[in-house]
């Protein structure tokens, strides 16, 4: 089932960036990705007397701490560093000092992000102005925003380029008409910190993000990668996929990713979710859909995690019995 969106008409409103709170500070778009590489620079400063770049760089030197890409840290990547832990409220801005002794000090460089380290960043995800200007796509005509509305309430927001190297328009499905956000060239620190929100709402396992063609969903005109993104909802344990293709979808024989795409738009439940119900009412419901099955070489790498895996074999239809 291919869905074609029409922008040709579409009218772009801007989407425009608060001014900064202090009088001369040009930083407060934070470019960092990794939620670990905070964690340990702060617990540097936690654990040190370090009040300056060179010191922290020094002390990484000497401890042989690299950032979690792999690469060994720079001076300049320990500044971005520093200036977002400082954006963020966890060091003091005079005199670079943790605002809370001990946030992370139980936990090894190596570790990946505990239940209560990701509580601290999803707090900071929720709360910190910049991330917020993002919120209002996923919950319109808002000016506070509430963290359950973005959860229970909010709408998926579809996204791409427009002559331009970042991510400056915003498709957002209302009725009557579909509206479109854009960001101005003027504010390229706004287009970039958009693949941050995502990263962060990704890794705190709050937001989901995929591309779209996958799916069989276009433009026109056609435009740079169009993708989706959206608050994730947990899929309740009683909700049956099978029931949902009965109840919502026309036919007798459903192709796997249209049936996904369905699910993912209207209840915001994640992809790897939907499959795994799928590939379990399958074996548990055998009476109302009739699994269909191919070997992986018959599906684009790309596209396989469209597909309910089953062994050496995806699920690429159901034929309703």
């Amino acid at each position: 089932m291919k869905e074609e969106i029409n922008l040709k008409s579409v009218v772009v409103a801007p989407l425009t960036p608060q001014e900064e709170s202090e009088e001369g500070k040009r930083w407060s778009y934070s470019f960092v990705y990794f939620l670990e590489d905070l964690r340990n620079v702060y617990r540097l400063y936690d654990n040190y007397n370090i009040n300056s770049i060179p010191a922290l760089y020094a002390k990484c030197m000497e401890l042989g701490l690299k950032s979690w890409s792999g690469k060994s840290w720079s001076q300049r990547n320990l500044l971005e560093q520093a200036n977002a832990l400082k954006n963020f409220g966890l060091l003091s801005v005079e005199d670079n000092k943790v605002k809370t002794k001990g946030l992370f000090d139980a936990t090894r460089p190596e570790a990946p992000l505990s239940l209560e380290e990701q509580s601290v960043f999803k707090d900071i995800y929720l709360n910190y102005f910049r991330f917020k200007e993002f919120h209002k796509l996923f919950v319109l005509d808002k000016e506070t925003i509430k963290e359950d509305e973005l959860f229970n309430n909010s709408t998926p927001v579809y996204y791409y380029m427009e002559e331009s190297r970042f991510t400056n328009r915003f498709l957002l499905k209302r009725e009557p008409e579909p509206l479109v956000v854009g960001i101005e060239p003027s504010h390229a620190d706004m287009m970039r910190f958009w693949d941050v929100f995502l990263k962060w709402g990704s890794t705190l396992k709050m937001l989901q993000k995929y591309p779209l063609k996958p799916f069989g969903i276009t433009t026109r005109p056609v435009v740079e990668g169009l993708s989706i993104a959206f608050f994730r909802r947990r899929m309740p344990d009683d909700f049956s996929v099978f029931d949902y293709i009965i109840q919502e979808m026309q036919g007798s024989y459903f192709y796997i990713p249209d049936v996904v795409c369905s699910i993912m738009k209207n209840l915001r439940y994640s992809v790897e979710e939907i499959l795994q119900r799928i590939a379990e009412e399958s074996a548990s419901r055998p009476d109302l859909f009739r699994a269909q099955s191919t070997s992986a070489i018959f599906i684009n790498e790309r596209e396989r995690f469209l597909f309910p895996k089953i062994g050496v074999t995806y699920i690429t239809h159901l034929l309703k019995l």
